[in-house]
């Protein structure tokens, strides 16, 4: 069997969980070719200790220096490498990015910032460390996903952006309802509430924005006091409040709508 046929074979065995018998065949592999960038990496995520974790990045990097995942995950093994206290401000730092320092929730961070081959390496390495199928196959999922991305040249598309455009279609939904309700010449037909009412919805609109989209948004800090990108339950009831502002306004504009039916009529009513 040849370097590139054990090289296969091993990240198979990874990607199906079984981490020893990976590693194993890729330290024949990088012994038998030690310029076999591959190997490293993958060896970056299945050897156990932080220190051979270090070599097998920097091994990477001196067969190829541009290789910037290699590059980007020694830098956080490094971090993890400093003594308790040696650097507080940059632990101070990393703890603000994920209080939990959990791995997939800097993936998740890192995808949301739009450094894609950072959060794909993070995707890689934890899928090699996963300790059953379930959890492997919930990574790999992520790792197809972003790989499809990569493949369709999909443009990054910040949540602050997503977030303002999903704001505006329920605004400006109920403006053309407001308008049809009102006709051509709102001003000749001031109906307060009507129009008191359209600001809340583009509040509405906003606030179902940002709980669908997932994003690290100072709702979080301020009103949940959360740093992260919003918890399941935080979501759903920034969420409902979202949809209460929208559709309250809209029943109010339909309940409006049925009263100047009731007293519509043909020939229409001289005032």
């Amino acid at each position: 069997m040849t370097s590139s046929d054990q090289l296969r074979y091993a990240i198979g065995l990874a990607r199906a969980g079984k981490r020893e018998e990976a590693r194993d065949i890729l330290l024949r592999v990088v012994d038998e070719d030690p310029r076999n960038e591959l190997a490293w990496m993958w060896l970056a995520g299945l050897v156990d200790s932080l220190e051979d974790k270090i070599i097998a990045c920097e091994n990477a990097l001196t067969i190829n220096p541009s290789n910037e995942k290699a590059r980007s995950y020694l830098e956080r093994l490094r971090q993890r490498s400093l003594p308790t206290g040696a650097n507080g401000e940059m632990e101070k730092a990393v703890q603000v990015q994920s209080p939990r320092n959990d791995p997939l929730e800097q993936a998740r961070f890192l995808e949301q910032d739009g450094n894609l081959d950072e959060a794909l390496m993070i995707y890689k390495v934890e899928a090699a460390k996963a300790k059953d199928a379930r959890t492997f196959n919930e990574i790999f999922r992520q790792i197809v996903r972003i790989e499809q991305i990569q493949a369709d040249g999909i443009r990054y598309i910040s949540p602050r952006a997503s977030i303002l455009r999903l704001t505006f279609p329920w605004p400006l939904l109920y403006l053309s309802l407001a308008l049809i309700q009102v006709g051509l010449d709102p001003l000749g037909h001031l109906t307060s509430y009507l129009w008191f009412a359209f600001p809340w919805v583009v509040l509405g609109g906003y606030l179902v924005a940002v709980a669908e989209v997932r994003s690290r948004h100072t709702i979080w800090k301020y009103l949940f006091r959360e740093s992260g990108d919003g918890t399941l339950s935080a979501r759903f009831m920034v969420g409902l409040a979202g949809w209460l502002m929208i559709l309250i306004p809209i029943l109010m504009l339909l309940i409006d709508s049925f009263r100047r039916l009731s007293d519509f009529q043909i020939p229409p009513r001289l005032f």
